[in-house]
């Protein structure tokens, strides 16, 4: 072997560990930067279950902060003491509390009757009658105030 063949051979060794030890720190800075993106994968999947609750569970735990955000109009079931008659009438409601009655005759009763968790109510009228109020849990101002309370909280409801 010639003078030059040797070089060229220890040249051409030189280049392969040089482009071995490129590819090796290559390949473990993008390992690095792999397994550090899996741990912020791993934190988001964490955080999206933890915040990630069925409509029940949601209810149940978070009802007194959800129901400030039952607002408007709903057919409740409102039971009087003093007529002895339940009725389903229209009834306003602003943060989660029964403000106002409407009756079929164009009356109306004002009350400050909190939703409890099951959707009862109960307060007196201005004539000292005990009413007990039902509302729907499965109505759509219930719903539509589960899902704005999971939007502003970030929460995903199912």
């Amino acid at each position: 072997m010639s003078v030059d063949s040797e070089e060229k051979l220890e040249n051409g060794n030189c280049a392969g560990w040089i482009v071995l030890i490129f590819l090796i720190l290559i390949f473990s800075f993008n390992g690095d930067k792999r397994e550090e993106k899996r741990k912020y994968v791993g934190i988001d999947e964490e955080t999206k279950k933890e915040n990630t609750l069925d409509r029940d569970e949601a209810i149940l735990d978070y009802w007194y902060e959800i129901k400030d955000y039952v607002n408007g109009t709903v057919m409740v079931n409102a039971c009087s003491s003093g007529s002895g008659g339940c009725y389903d009438l229209d009834a306003d409601i602003s943060g989660g509390v029964i403000d106002e009655l409407y009756f079929d005759n164009g009356g109306y009763l004002y009350f400050s009757a909190d939703i409890e968790d099951d959707g009862s109510a109960s307060d007196y009228d201005q004539n000292g009658n005990n009413w007990d109020f039902y509302i729907n849990m499965d109505s759509s101002i219930v719903n539509n105030a589960i899902d704005d309370w999971a939007s502003d909280n970030d929460y995903t409801v199912y």
